[in-house]
């Protein structure tokens, strides 16, 4: 378009001609020269005139020579070569009009000037004229046409109008800044977006950044541009290559919720989640969309998750193996590891319906540790407990993998080996008996071990699983009548006829039954755990209850109503869970109406005995405990008389014997005999008479009388001071200086109360708490001496309590 403008400017002579106004400048050149040179001659001033003519071509580099020529062809005054350089083609008579002549030779190709000619006149007529040689332009086409002035001019406006449209449109496409290249209207409609987001080009810089992305890193919009974005403060990504917008450049794929981090001068991180889009396809892609959202909360929350369900994983696997020692506590005996009777029972009546019912063999050994009680009685019941550890591990080893080992008594080891029949068991009983004969123990070294060991199987009829221990028993007898030290095989001969024998089978059976279907021991175990956290006195009140029970209930009972009852004993108190703190330990005498709150804790008990245990003879003995024999009781709805269910009305009896010796806030405990004799002044009104009487002689018959007073108050002191010493072993393990004293001034009181000297006399005086740290190290020691010496005061106790209950038994 500039092109067609100038020629259309050239064609209508806007545009001068560079040829003609050479032409023109020459010839007024050469007409001045003329007039001078003619001005010259009428004087005959010839040297002046060469002088001249000289100065004219030396101020003219195009004019190379002048040379005045007469009319008669005659060269009068030349400057430098003009003879030589004239063209010889131009005859020296050739007549010129008065204008400047332009003469151009033959060969223009060869000649290299051009000549001109301006005549002279003198007196009006023709004298001669001066010839001019001027330089002739290159003759070239490409020259002719350089040296053309509009061709010059076009190719200047060529050459400058590329080079300004390259430069115009390299800055539209990019090399201008983003708010030349990106519209308002378009920047306004990307600020609106919540998330942040970049416009790459493909080196990577930054085009355009919303609102958003400034808000997030903290900086401008200006100071973002034309900057790379990976040399932003990104945490831990110090390979370019593998951030998301270069990954996507590369690879030319979306790059999707990939997470970064940014870092602030402050320290802090934000977590970001980057979406990356290439913006075109292949090699054509001119850069890269990247949107950024801050899931740092998010991020955050799900870490504290994860965090949490790491701390609920180990809490369940803490449970689980809590549960897992539960378990075993549940189902092995402690000293010896092996399976206790409840758990060997549940076990073994599976085994044996499975056996009936394949018609397999299924074969049970008896085993009993000769001569214990004199292992005892010589090396002390220390090394007895080793010897049944040591005979215990040794059993186990060999049948634990196929069998079923439980401590059956307190020498005595039964093991049910299913698929056995009785010739391969009497060879697995007289390997255990050579594996016995085989212990060692280190102290003391001398010692040799012998067991005698009954062997039975199912061929030999056995009822139940009780009567297929039984007939093994029987054998185990057998083997100790022949001098010990055997395994004897069971024959029909050996039917069981002794009468305590049997009671004994059927009492065990009793109590495995009545512990493994009535009463769960777990849940008997749970609920006075909840009790004693609740009411630490009320729950060792239970416990001192349910002893007394089991004592009185003696040859009024079976076993399983027996265990019945001291399962009431235990529980009779636990609808205290629902009664309110003020109440349950108000120090001081309740008011009829704190009385009837806390007499409906007895029906609490009832509705949770009722809920966890199927069970209902312990129903019946927790509801009807609180009634009068006479039916005069403050629950006119309860049985009276005979219609009380035994239990109830032992318990009853065993309750307020431990009320009234027991010592309460607001009054101190009442003696043994004190006791007894209030409990006989309300005998046929509250208590039945012939069981009153009952329960004294069972009471006194086990418990004997020392010089300072009645045997139960002694045994109460004796638990209530193996509390304390639980307490006082936990508080020096957490090093409680303060929950030391108070525990010593506990004991020493306890102590003097119940005449315990050697306690109380051992028991230091609170110190000065001023100094911590030498109280704490004093306390600690002197505890520690305490510990020891309460429970060698509780050994004794039991020593003496038990010789004295093996006299009683002896001489009756």
């Amino acid at each position: 378009m500039g092109a067609s403008l100038i020629l259309s400017a050239q064609w209508l002579g806007f545009i001068p001609d560079s040829a003609a106004l050479q032409m023109r400048a020459r010839r007024d050149l050469s007409e001045i020269v003329a007039i001078n040179a003619t001005v010259h001659i009428r004087r005959q001033n010839w040297n002046d005139l060469k002088a001249s003519l000289q100065a004219t071509v030396d101020r003219h580099p195009d004019l190379l020579s002048i040379g005045v020529r007469s009319d008669m062809g005659t060269l009068r005054t030349d400057t430098g070569h003009h003879a030589e350089i004239w063209p010889q083609d131009i005859p020296p008579d050739v007549v010129f009009d008065g204008k400047l002549n332009v003469h151009e030779s033959v060969d223009d190709s060869e000649s290299e000037v051009v000549t001109a000619t301006v005549p002279i006149m003198l007196n009006h007529r023709p004298w001669g004229r001066v010839e001019y040689c001027y330089r002739r332009a290159a003759k070239t086409y490409v020259g002719g046409v350089l040296i053309n002035p509009m061709v010059r001019l076009l190719s200047y406006f060529v050459v400058f109008g590329i080079v300004a449209y390259t430069i115009f449109v390299a800055r539209v496409m990019g090399v201008f800044s983003s708010t030349q290249v990106v519209p308002d209207r378009v920047r306004q409609a990307l600020d609106t977006l919540a998330e942040g987001l970049l416009v790459l080009d493909e080196t990577g810089k930054i085009v355009l950044a919303n609102k958003a992305f400034t808000t997030i890193v903290g900086l401008s919009a200006e100071e973002l541009e034309r900057r790379p974005a990976s040399d932003l403060a990104w945490v831990g990504e110090s390979n370019d290559d593998a951030l998301p917008w270069t990954m996507a450049m590369l690879n030319g794929e979306l790059q999707s919720e990939r997470m970064l981090r940014y870092t602030f001068d402050s320290d802090s991180e934000r977590i970001l989640s980057v979406n990356a889009a290439p913006l075109g396809k292949g090699k054509s892609g001119r850069g890269v969309l990247a949107t950024f959202r801050d899931v740092t909360h998010v991020e955050e929350h799900r870490l504290e998750l994860e965090r949490m369900l790491d701390l609920l994983e180990r809490s369940r696997d803490e449970i689980t193996r809590k549960n897992d020692e539960l378990n075993i506590l549940a189902t092995q005996d402690s000293l010896t590891g092996c399976l206790n009777r409840r758990a060997f029972f549940e076990i073994f009546d599976g085994m044996w319906s499975e056996a009936k019912r394949d018609a397999k063999s299924l074969s049970c050994i008896m085993i009993d540790v000769d001569h214990f009680k004199s292992v005892n009685d010589t090396y002390g019941h220390h090394t007895g407990d080793e010897v049944l550890r040591a005979v215990s591990a040794a059993v186990r080893e060999m049948f634990s993998s196929n069998g079923l080992v439980c401590r059956y008594g307190g020498e005595e080891f039964c093991i049910v080996l299913p698929g056995y029949d009785v010739e391969a068991a009497f060879a697995q009983a007289e390997k255990a008996r050579g594996a016995i004969g085989q212990i060692r123990l280190d102290d003391p070294a001398e010692l040799r071990l012998t067991a005698s060991l009954g062997v039975s199987e199912l061929r030999f009829e056995a009822k139940d699983t009780q009567d297929l221990i039984n007939q093994a028993d029987a054998c185990l007898y057998v083997a100790k009548r022949e001098g010990r030290n055997r395994s004897i095989v069971f024959n029909k001969s050996m039917i069981v006829t002794d009468e305590s024998a049997e009671n004994a089978a059927a009492e065990a059976l009793a109590v495995a039954n009545s512990e493994r279907v009535e009463i769960p021991y777990k849940a008997v175990t749970a609920l006075m755990s909840a009790l004693s956290f609740r009411d630490t006195k009320t729950a060792e009140h239970s416990r001192r209850v349910a002893d007394l029970c089991a004592r009185a209930s003696e040859g009024l009972m079976n076993p399983s109503e027996r265990y019945v009852l001291e399962v009431a004993g235990l529980l009779h108190d636990i609808g205290k869970i629902g009664v309110p703190d003020e109440i349950l330990f108000k120090p001081g005498p309740l008011t009829p109406e704190e009385w009837e709150v806390m007499g409906r804790h007895d029906n609490i008990g009832v509705d949770i005995v009722f809920g966890a245990f199927d069970c209902p003879p312990l129903t019946a003995i927790m509801a009807n405990h609180h009634a009068f024999y006479n039916g005069a009781g403050r629950e006119r709805d309860l049985p009276s008389g005979e219609n009380i269910p035994v239990g109830a009305r032992l318990l009853s009896i065993a309750d307020t014997y431990d009320a009234i010796v027991s010592d309460r806030p607001y009054r101190k405990g009442k003696s043994h005999e004190e006791a007894i004799a209030e409990i006989r002044r309300c005998a046929g009104t509250q208590f039945d008479p012939t069981l009153v009487e009952h329960f004294v002689s069972k009471i006194e018959a086990a418990i004997p009388t020392l010089a300072t007073g009645a045997i139960a108050i002694q045994k109460f002191a004796a638990i209530k001071i193996g509390a304390q010493i639980e307490k006082l072993a936990n508080a020096i393990d957490q090093q409680d200086a303060a929950q030391i004293n108070h525990l010593f001034n506990d004991i020493r009181v306890l102590a003097e109360n119940s005449g315990l000297v050697s306690i109380a006399e051992a028991t230091p005086v609170s110190s000065d708490e001023s100094d911590e740290t030498k109280i704490t190290r004093e306390l600690l020691r002197d505890a520690r001496d305490l510990v020891d010496t309460c429970r060698s005061a509780q050994i004794d106790f039991l020593r003496k309590s038990f010789e004295h209950q093996n006299e009683a038994e002896a001489d009756a």
